[in-house]
């Protein structure tokens, strides 16, 4: 019999057992990140406030079969903020895919949730071919399934990225652009651009917070949850952007193995924000990270096309938008609050 209960473990055994998971489901199909350990301790918190009611596992005895988690975090609505969560990383073992399991932890976040005072639950469903993701369902009508989106990508390594990507014709394209992808040396001029330090904070959450203020649904960043988000781990890693002794910009990124053809280092941007910050030093802030991601061996740098980047120093760096490929899901605990579908954004890709 299985049973629904808050996971146990460590953060190393959720990593095996989500990293099985999805190799058993997905190798040899579709790209998919390889998480780790450090990454999923960053992302749950688990340093400070322990692991809490968004990591749940079902256990057939004491055997782990599967697990479905998330973050906490108040999103910024139409109707003021609200209280919720991010949800991602659901993984049913292979051997019990189809047997109620999922529908089971579905069924107890949003029971926990419930109690918790919580009325969103955010998350994303893969749209790929091969992906076992939730489709819409009129049997949901509290899941709403906003809108698709795409990503904005970078190559960085084109031969790199062409032997590891499932797609031979973007391999090609790749190589063929080569004159066009090359990332400039840091500058050591001006604009300044250094790593962030928790002194400025304030500033920081400042200028976040101005940076979003078109997004219909948003995160409501807070004191507390930003500088854990950007210094909260050393998976995370945060820029800024100084100009005329102000803080203007701002970029978040962490670097993470992403599994195709062969197994290579992403790098995924999480926010990027700007006030009053000059064109040129929009541009060397973004070129500054990808400088360091490629330090790091990333082949690709990836960011959410939600509405909530400024979009000519991403041209400018080189990135192409994808086509949209995955379905934004918005599981409302209490009435649902109207999010226009074609509304800017800024949320979190997990």
């Amino acid at each position: 019999m299985v049973s629904i209960e808050p996971y146990t473990g460590s953060a190393e055994e959720l990593t095996d057992f989500v990293g099985m998971v999805w190799s058993r489901s997905y190798a040899g199909k579709m790209v998919f990140p390889r998480w780790t350990a450090d990454y999923f301790r960053w992302q749950f918190r688990q340093e400070s406030t322990g692991v809490g009611d968004n990591l749940l596992a079902a256990y057939e005895g004491s055997t782990l079969v599967g697990v479905s988690s998330g973050t906490d975090y108040s999103f910024r609505t139409p109707n003021g903020v609200v209280p919720g969560s991010h949800w991602s990383w659901l993984s049913v073992h292979p051997d019990h895919q189809r047997k109620g399991i999922a529908p089971a932890l579905d069924q107890e976040r949003i029971r926990r949730q419930q109690a918790n005072g919580s009325e969103l639950m955010v998350s994303y469903r893969y749209l790929g071919s091969h992906s076992l993701a939730e489709r819409p369902n009129a049997n949901s009508p509290s899941k709403v399934f906003l809108k698709t989106l795409g990503l904005w990508a970078r190559v960085l390594s084109p031969d790199r990225f062409a032997r590891w990507h499932y797609s031979r014709l973007e391999g090609v394209l790749a190589r063929m652009a080569v004159p066009l992808l090359r990332v400039r040396s840091p500058s050591a001029n001006v604009p300044l651009i250094r790593e962030f330090v928790p002194e400025e904070l304030n500033a920081c959450l400042q200028l976040v917070q101005a940076s979003q203020q078109a997004a219909a649904l948003a995160i409501h960043w807070t004191p507390e949850t930003l500088l854990h988000h950007l210094a909260g781990s050393p998976v995370s890693q945060t820029l800024v952007l100084e100009e005329s002794g102000r803080v203007t910009g701002l970029v978040n990124f962490h670097v993470l193995p992403f599994q195709a053809r062969t197994v290579e280092n992403v790098g995924v941007f999480d926010v990027i924000a700007f006030r009053d910050a000059t064109g040129i030093g929009q541009s060397r802030l973004i070129n500054d990270a990808l400088s360091r991601m490629m330090a790091q061996d990333a082949i690709l740098a990836l960011k959410l096309r939600c509405g909530d980047t400024p979009i000519w120093p991403l041209l400018r760096n080189v990135f192409v938008p994808h086509p949209p490929d995955h379905s934004l899901v918005l599981q409302w605990m209490n009435a649902p609050i109207d999010i226009p579908a074609r509304s800017k954004l800024h949320l979190l890709w997990r």
